[in-house]
């Protein structure tokens, strides 16, 4: 059915079955590829839901409470390729925002971790005085890894995968029966 190979996913679906479709129902060539993207998109939603519901379950590690993830849950997202046949799902920061604005890098955080981290010395000086002051440096905790979205591509990859074809021809169908 697929074979893995580094960070990309191959999927063999039967393409001489969605080209006699395409045929048969005398699609256009931007009918078809928009029946091919939505599909995609439809697999991709696959994974994005299950690695927001894993988000759900990740716990604060001072307190174990669940996080309050409404936030970040938004910033999981998929993007489906328009030149190419493919989709990713991801959890990077998009370009052009703000942190205050774009929370994603907090992700990067729940799903890796971090190492044990500590507040550095400072030198500063107080207003007229010319002797440098230095704070302790002192312990901030750390994060510990989730593995929310990895573990969210394995489980339900080949679900994504299985579907695929399912998802392409309910989409031409239903191109095909708007016209």
């Amino acid at each position: 059915m697929s074979s893995i190979e580094k960070d990309y996913i191959e999927v063999k679906v039967d393409v001489n079955r969605i080209n006699r479709m395409f045929k048969e129902l005398n699609m256009s060539t931007n009918e078809s590829k928009k029946a091919l993207r939505k599909g995609l998109a439809d697999s991709a939603k696959i994974i994005q839901r299950k690695a927001r519901s894993n988000l759900n379950t990740v716990q604060n590690g001072a307190s174990g409470k669940p996080l309050v993830t409404k936030n970040l849950k938004k910033w999981v997202r998929y993007v489906v390729y328009r030149k190419t046949l493919g989709f990713r799902v991801h959890i990077q920061q998009s370009k052009g925002k703000n942190k205050k604005e774009n929370k994603s890098y907090v992700l990067k955080w729940l799903e890796d971790g971090t190492k044990p981290r500590w507040q550095k010395y400072r030198k500063w000086r107080p207003l007229r005085q010319s002797i440098p002051f230095k704070t302790k440096r002192r312990y901030t905790g750390y994060i510990t890894e989730s593995h929310f979205f990895s573990n969210a591509s394995k489980s339900k990859i080949g679900e994504a995968q299985s579907t695929l074809q399912k998802h392409i021809e309910r989409h031409i169908q239903k191109i095909a029966s708007k016209r």
